[in-house]
């Protein structure tokens, strides 16, 4: 990869890296003042909302260009800085993902981190694919976050998500959802 190249896929992670102490952050302080049990609905609610907006501008961006709502194509609208993944050679020690690069971090002094990360990426990627497919559904099998050496999912057809009914709630919950 060429040195500029590198550049900028190291600069896309450090946003990422903001991304993800932001997120960490955002779970410290609703654990402080809530509690674990208090804060992890909250964060829950919120991620869901969240991966809502998110897909509901790629269903547009999907249908502009004419394409299905599929797993397939999801990826061709995803939001998704992947050059922060795909471009990242992790030989270094880093770990591939950029948030759990971050986020492993934070394991140590803060133990109870480790639902709150793994929660986010059981809420974000579930809903990423029920709400743009409304037809499937996901779940991981392996995740860096939980000391696999990949993160791998599973898609499966949902005859609940085709009732409107998502894993972490329903598509009506966000005004924004409806695209």
């Amino acid at each position: 990869m060429s040195e500029e190249k590198n550049a900028t896929v190291a600069e896309v992670r450090l946003a990422c890296r903001q991304f993800a102490m932001l997120y960490f952050h955002f779970c410290k302080v609703l654990v402080d003042a809530l509690g674990e049990e208090g804060a992890l609905p909250l964060v829950q609610k919120a991620v869901f909302e969240l991966s809502l907006d998110r897909t509901g501008g790629a269903r547009k961006r999907a249908e502009a260009r004419g394409l299905a709502f599929t797993l397939e194509n999801f990826n061709k609208v995803n939001d998704l800085p992947w050059t922060a993944w795909k471009n990242w050679d992790p030989s270094g020690g880093e770990v591939l993902c950029p948030y759990a690069q971050q986020w492993l971090g934070y394991y140590k002094e803060h133990p109870w981190f480790k639902k709150f990360a793994s929660l986010y990426c059981d809420v974000i990627d579930t809903t990423n694919i029920e709400n743009f497919s409304r037809t499937t559904s996901h779940r991981l099998t392996k995740n860096l976050l939980w000391g696999d050496k990949e993160c791998v999912r599973e898609y499966f057809e949902s005859d609940t998500v085709k009732q409107g009914i998502f894993t972490y709630g329903t598509r009506e919950a966000s005004p924004r959802s409806e695209n």
